[in-house]
């Protein structure tokens, strides 16, 4: 198959549909009105909608990782032979329309998406770690420097000047999730003065505010607890002569307390060499995600695309092209601007998407309609932002009772009090500062965070720790 283009340009296969009747069907689908003629409709649009939607995104994503290949991530390929043969054999057959047993090269296909997301598992409780230890060492910053000088650093910033600022920083914002994002961002960063009884109390508080919620955003919860006070375990672990291994073995190892300037200025540098590793090697993996997502995608959607679409034609014979490694960037210049309104089309019917299958799942069986419901709701979860979602929870009707939520409870904190007892002070006080990050507020008016601040951060006898938290908020105020 040659790699011309020009076709796409003339698609005309996709729904050109008018906002107010797509508005008006999903009012009336909300509704429950007229679902007879309204359900089959609205699997039409979907159909042609992640028919496009798909073979762009993974003519886009395909054409990127490949470019990354061979340009920049080539230390990354020769460990993962295996795995870019196989998708360089899958984009071949799906350009091809060549896929002999569907169903076996979607399990191919899941096996390797789920040995991905458990490496970028691996990475990401590594990442945490780190970012302990980059709290860790960032309050260490100014400890070396004469006090005298330091205590002149201090001199010069003035206190009602610089909470005037951080007020106007936090709740300038209309947007209520931004203040609130914004709140705990500051409050992970202020010296902790806490005790973990009291952070425990905080943490069981939280954690009831799941109670008859669905069983996977507890989950999701505990596990980002869990990763950030670095006592969760990957079901993968890294060699221990890895370069990230040592890295991480030498930070735990840490005497923190007697650390000297140079110690300081070692251990900084093997955090910095140690975190853009982790950037360059998560980085491919997401590349990777996306275009095993996109295969993924587009394998399930094939007894739903049109044959005659030139546009399907059309990233069909890039895909061929880039199976072979052969891509340039004119390749994608007929399909420029094809994929934006396509997003902004998905979000809109994908508002109720996730609705419909759960409402009217009789309506939808009697229609015939429930296999592509289901297809169109995975497509969606494949081609969304969450490219690690676990598809199989995702679909979880569960919902968390008190009994489970006290197991979860009572898991998490005792994991958390056997872990803080072996830490030395610095690395408790990081830990304990990274959870309050992520828990949900615990003042409701502006001026009691006004005066948790104010207390805690310019009450702080650490001379040094104080300057470094003045300078972080500094930072993120003038950004």
């Amino acid at each position: 198959m040659t790699c011309r283009l020009s076709d796409a340009r003339g698609d005309v296969t996709l729904y050109r549909e008018k906002g107010k009747t797509v508005k008006k069907l999903l009012h009336e689908i909300q509704d429950g009105k007229n679902l007879e003629k309204n359900l089959p409709r609205y699997c039409e649009i979907l159909q042609n909608t992640y028919g496009a939607y798909g073979a762009l995104e993974l003519t886009f994503s395909a054409y990127m990782f490949t470019e990354e290949l061979a340009e920049e991530k080539q230390k990354f390929a020769e460990a993962e032979g295996e795995a870019l043969n196989f998708i360089r054999s899958g984009l071949e057959k799906l350009g091809t329309d060549t896929v002999e047993n569907p169903d076996a090269f979607v399990d191919s296909l899941n096996k390797l998406r789920n040995n991905i997301t458990n490496k970028m598992d691996l990475y990401t409780a590594y990442t945490d770690r780190m970012i302990v230890y980059e709290y860790v060492l960032n309050r260490m910053e100014y400890k070396f420097i004469p006090e005298k000088k330091l205590t002149e650093k201090l001199s010069e910033i003035s206190e009602e000047a610089f909470m005037q600022n951080l007020s106007q920083y936090l709740y300038s914002d209309k947007d209520n999730s931004v203040v609130r994002d914004k709140i705990n961002t500051v409050m992970g960063q202020i010296p902790v003065h806490m005790t973990r009884t009291k952070l425990f109390e905080q943490i069981k508080e939280a954690l009831t505010l799941y109670k008859d919620g669905p069983k996977s955003s507890l989950d999701d919860f505990v596990y980002m607890l869990s990763t950030s006070a670095m006592i969760y375990q990957p079901s993968m672990t890294l060699e221990k002569d890895s370069v990230l291994q040592k890295a991480i073995d030498e930070l735990e190892q840490a005497d923190y307390a007697k650390l000297d300037a140079d110690g300081y200025e070692h251990l900084a540098t093997v955090l910095e060499q140690a975190a853009k590793y982790i950037l360059e090697i998560t980085d491919f993996y997401y590349s990777m995600q996306k275009v095993v997502n996109g295969m993924y995608a587009m394998t399930v959607l094939r007894p739903y695309l049109d044959p005659d679409s030139k546009l399907i034609q059309a990233c069909r014979s890039i895909w061929v092209c880039l199976a072979k490694g052969q891509y340039m960037e004119s390749m994608l210049t007929p399909l420029e601007g094809r994929i934006e309104p396509l997003v902004e089309k998905t979000s809109y019917l994908e508002s109720v998407l996730f609705e419909v299958k759960g409402t009217y799942a009789n309506e939808l069986s009697s229609l015939g309609l429930r296999e592509p419901i289901n297809v169109f709701s995975l497509v969606a979860n494949l081609l969304s932002d969450s490219l690690f979602i676990d598809l199989e929870k995702v679909t979880s009707q569960e919902l968390a009772d008190t009994a489970y939520v006290e197991l979860k409870t009572k898991e998490l904190l005792e994991a958390l009090e056997n872990d803080l007892k072996n830490r030395s002070k610095p690395v408790k006080r990081a830990i304990m500062s990274k959870i309050l990050e992520k828990l949900p507020m615990l003042y409701t008016k502006s001026s009691e965070v006004d005066e948790y601040i104010r207390l805690n951060l310019f009450g702080c006898q650490d001379k040094a720790e104080k300057y470094v938290v003045i300078k972080i908020l500094q930072d993120l105020m003038q950004e």
